[in-house]
């Protein structure tokens, strides 16, 4: 029995499975049996483990004549109206089914801006590969990556910031370009995003200013618009781009695209904005003047030069919340200031300094094309809400 392997319409791999045995051939990887670490490999792009997908539901009887299933392990499945997708409850990332005539013929696992989709061959257009298809984006044999260097850029102050470029194998000279800018180190996106490459796009995915590894003062938002700007005319004149970026990011990674575009860089040419992050006065450390005390998380997680999630992992906060002045938080909670913190906590007002950050007060230069996602619980509701009103301005689109 064979199952191919999609990530975003992208095909990376084709199961095998036979009495229980299960074998993988993957992009520009041979066929073999599949082991702990290609198990562990493609769990990071299915967001499941193969094997335990094939244990749990193909290996296992499971009964589909109902409208809800319950699994022996308490797993929770509903039936969707056309009848072939059954949505896993309760569960995150959840593991939809695809059923045809009471058989499991494959899954499909949706988180962020990634969408997976393990299928029969025969069966695609059960599954939203079919969008793909419909659209003539549905991609067999993606490009391999030709090369992988990382750039030192420098920004208009001298400033350099490490940045990691990925040029496709596609027999192009020059290519449209996808940027993401991120403080939690880049090395963290280079496995999801790489199917830009294999679409044939230079991918590019930069630590903003005094993150991971490049220079420079870590100052959350402060340098955003500019290095934004930087970056992306630096781009736009590389002998291996067509002048065209586009960028792609969630929360802070949202952030900086909106920043960016507020300098009216003609070279952005679109955004996937997902969850983006508001301004730091409206959204982020403050809402509408109030100090949010959920950013002195981030603020831990980000107070050194790498992302440290275990520093915002602690059972005092309570504590913590009663510190004043509230600068002195980090002090009693790590031992020392966040010079980015006290800087915050030393501006209550929308004076200049918040000014500089919010990208919505220069959201009349803003005219770039955006996706925009977002969900109603999502703790950076404002800044997707600022995000859809900065468009507000936006020619209307013609009706085909």
């Amino acid at each position: 029995m064979q199952f191919d392997f999609y990530q975003s319409g992208i095909k990376q791999a084709t199961f095998y499975v036979q009495d229980k045995t299960i074998e993988v051939e993957g992009f520009q990887q041979p066929r073999s049996v599949l082991t702990k670490e290609l198990d562990k490999r493609y769990q990071s792009k299915l967001h499941t483990s193969p094997q335990h997908f094939f244990e749990k539901y193909l290996f296992t009887p499971l009964n589909f004549s109902g409208n809800e299933l319950r699994t022996q392990n308490g797993e929770h499945f509903q039936k969707r109206q056309d009848g072939h997708l059954w949505i896993q409850r309760r569960q995150k990332p959840a593991v939809n089914l695809v059923v045809s005539d009471g058989k499991l013929v494959g899954c499909q696992i949706a988180v962020r801006n990634i969408i997976a989709v393990l299928i029969r061959p025969g069966y695609e257009n059960l599954t939203v590969l079919k969008m793909w298809q419909d659209n003539h984006l549905l991609m067999q044999k993606p490009f391999p990556i030709a090369s992988q260097t990382t750039q030192m850029v420098k920004m208009s102050d001298g400033t350099q910031l490490a940045t990691e470029v990925f040029i496709p194998d596609d027999g192009q000279k020059t290519h449209p370009v996808i940027l993401e800018r991120t403080p939690y180190g880049r090395e963290m996106y280079y496995d999801d995003e790489q199917r830009f490459v294999q679409r044939g796009y230079v991918l590019v995915i930069q630590d903003v200013r005094g993150r991971n590894d490049s220079q420079g003062e870590w100052l959350p938002m402060y340098y955003e618009r500019d290095d934004g700007r930087d970056t992306i005319n630096w781009l736009a004149n590389q002998p291996w781009s067509n002048g065209n970026v586009g960028m792609i990011g969630g929360s802070y990674g949202g952030y900086v695209q909106w920043a960016a575009a507020s300098s009216a860089t003609p070279h952005l040419k679109a955004l996937v904005s997902m969850v983006t992050a508001g301004g730091p006065f409206n959204d982020t450390i403050y809402k509408n003047g109030a100090p949010i005390s959920g950013s002195l998380a981030w603020f831990f997680s980000t107070a050194e030069k790498k992302f440290n999630m275990a520093n915002m992992q602690r059972n005092d906060w309570n504590d913590l919340m009663k510190v004043r002045p509230l600068s002195q938080i980090p002090v009693k909670g790590l031992g020392h200031e966040i010079p980015g913190f006290s800087k915050f906590m030393a501006h209550k007002s929308a004076d200049a300094f918040m000014e500089n950050m919010d990208w919505k007060a220069r959201s009349a230069q803003i005219h770039v094309p955006a996706l925009i996602q977002s969900g109603w619980f999502d703790d950076n509701g404002v800044g997707t809400t600022e995000a859809i009103r900065a468009t507000n301005h936006y020619p209307p689109v013609p009706e085909s």
